[in-house]
């Protein structure tokens, strides 16, 4: 018989991560001017458009190509300005500061908060959305 795993899915999430990724859904909700559709749109826009800045990062750090990394940093700022909290935009600001110095270990730190912050920011624009297309849910 199958028992259900007391493990957590994503063991590789840091429970103070969960903390500092909150989709703050009024807010969101505001910048698309109470527009449902449009809060539907831009949710549909961030998941399609963010692996691509995750994907050029990855590359630029492997690579440790400075200009790349930063060229990249700015895309991902451009998919987090409606949903990223201001931790994801912080560790963000620590990534591009540790590469600017070179400091490979904290290049390294950095990049794996903001992947595990992004692991726990798209389930919650995911859920928003299927809540959002749900009639009668309250959006949280």
């Amino acid at each position: 018989m199958n028992q259900p795993s007391s493990k957590p899915m994503q063991s590789s999430i840091d429970a103070a991560l969960l903390e500092d990724v909150m989709l703050d859904c009024d807010h969101i909700l505001t910048h698309a001017g109470g527009d449902l559709d449009l809060l539907m749109q831009l949710c549909r826009a961030f998941l399609h458009e963010l692996p691509v800045p995750l994907e050029s990062l990855r590359t630029a750090i492997k690579l440790r190509d400075k200009t790349g990394a930063e060229h990249a940093l700015q895309q991902l700022r451009n998919c987090l300005i409606l949903f990223g909290s201001g931790q994801i935009s912080g560790t963000a600001e620590s990534l591009e500061a540790a590469i600017c110095a070179n400091r490979a270990r904290h290049i390294q730190q950095q990049w794996k908060r903001l992947e595990g912050q992004l692991q726990i920011l798209v389930p919650q624009v995911q859920r928003l959305m299927l809540e959002v297309a749900t009639p009668n849910t309250p959006v949280q």
